[in-house]
C-alpha cells in the first residue's frame, strides 16, 4: 500500500492498541496447517499407487523370463534379459504416464495452493482484527498479490513429484538386472523392488511436508512484509517432533531480512518455515512506525 494518507489514518486508528509502545506482538497464536500436509500426502500417495499398479501388472513378465533363462542355463545371454528388463520398464513408464494424464496432478496441486492461500488470508485477517482491531480489505489478497508465487509453487511441485516415479523406475530396473546377474531369487528381487517403491513413496511424503511448510512461510512473509511487519516471533509446534535447534529459537524475535542460524554445526540460516520439514510459524511483531495495512476503513 502506497497511499500516504491512508497509511497515516490506519496508524492513528490502531495507535491505542499499542499503549504508548512502538511494537505490539500478535495476540493470536497461529499453528502449522497439518491438514494441508495430509491433503498433499493423499495426492502423492494416490499418484504413487498408480505406479504400483503398473508394476504389479508387468513384473510377472520379468519373473517368467528370468525363470526360463535360468532353466536353460543361458548365463552368457545377459544382454537378452537386459533387453527384456528395459522393454518392460519402458512399458511400465508409458502406461503410468497415460494414467497420470487423467490424474490431473497440476490441477490438484493448484487447488491445494489455493486452499493454502485462503487459509492464510483467513488467518491473517483474524490476527490483524484481534490484535489491532481493524479489518483487512476482503479482496486485497485474492487478486494478483499471490498469483505469480502460487503458479511458480505449483509448477515446481509438479516437477518435483514427477521426478519420483522416474527415479524409482530407474532404481528398480537396476535392482532387477543386478539381481539376475547375481543369481538372486525372484522373491528377494521382488522384496527389493517393493522397498524401492517404499522409498519413492516416503520421498513423496517428505516433499509434501517440506513444500507445504515453505508455501505457508512464504505467504506469511509476503503478507507481513506487505503490511510493514519487519519482525516476527518464532513459534514452534511444541511437540516431540520439533528439533532441538528449532526449539531453542521458540519465542525469540527475528527480522524477515536477517534469518537466524538453524544449524549451529553448518551455520545454515533460514527464516521460520523455510528449513527442511520445519513446522514452526512466524507470529507478527507490529511496529506503529512501519505499519502499512490494506485496511477496510469504516466511517462512523
Amino acid at each position: 500500500m502506497n497511499n500516504v494518507s491512508l497509511t497515516q489514518a490506519v496508524r492513528q486508528s490502531v495507535k491505542p492498541k499499542f499503549y504508548g509502545h512502538t511494537v505490539l506482538n500478535s495476540k493470536v497464536v497461529t499453528y502449522f496447517p497439518d491438514n494441508l500436509i495430509r491433503e498433499y500426502a493423499r495426492i502423492t500417495n494416490t499418484y504413487m499407487t498408480l505406479l504400483n499398479k503398473e508394476l504389479a501388472a508387468e513384473l510377472p513378465v520379468i519373473r517368467r523370463t528370468m525363470d526360463a533363462d535360468r532353466q536353460n542355463i543361458r548365463h552368457d545371454d545377459a544382454l537378452s534379459i537386459q533387453a527384456v528388463i528395459a522393454d518392460t520398464f519402458m512399458r511400465i513408464q508409458r502406461a503410468f504416464e497415460r494414467k497420470t494424464q487423467l490424474f490431473g496432478l497440476e490441477d490438484k496441486l493448484e487447488s491445494l495452493a489455493n486452499m493454502t492461500r485462503k487459509l492464510k488470508i483467513s488467518e491473517w485477517k483474524r490476527v490483524v482484527h484481534q490484535t489491532l482491531g481493524v479489518n483487512i480489505m476482503d479482496d486485497y489478497y485474492m487478486g494478483e498479490f499471490f498469483s505469480h508465487a502460487l503458479k511458480q509453487w505449483t509448477a515446481n511441485n509438479v516437477s518435483l513429484i514427477k521426478t519420483i516415479p522416474q527415479e524409482t523406475l530407474s532404481r528398480m530396473s537396476q535392482i532387477v538386472l543386478d539381481g539376475y546377474l547375481q543369481g538372486r531369487s525372484n522373491t528377494s528381487i521382488g522384496n527389493d523392488i517393493q522397498e524401492a517403491y517404499g522409498i519413492g513413496r516416503r520421498h513423496a511424503q517428505f516433499i509434501a511436508r517440506d513444500q507445504i511448510a515453505k508455501l505457508n512461510s512464504n505467504i506469511t512473509q509476503a503478507q507481513q512484509q506487505d503490511a510493514g511487519v519487519e519482525e516476527y516471533v518464532w513459534s514452534s509446534s511444541g511437540d516431540i517432533r520439533v528439533r532441538d535447534s528449532h526449539a531453542a529459537l521458540n519465542g525469540k524475535r527475528f527480522r524477515w531480512d536477517d534469518p537466524p542460524v538453524v544449524d549451529e554445526t553448518t551455520g545454515r540460516r533460514a527464516s521460520v518455515g523455510l528449513d527442511y520439514n520445519c513446522r514452526c510459524v512466524g507470529l507478527p511483531v507490529f511496529n506503529i512506525e512501519t505499519l502499512n495495512l490494506p485496511w477496510e476503513r469504516t466511517d462512523d
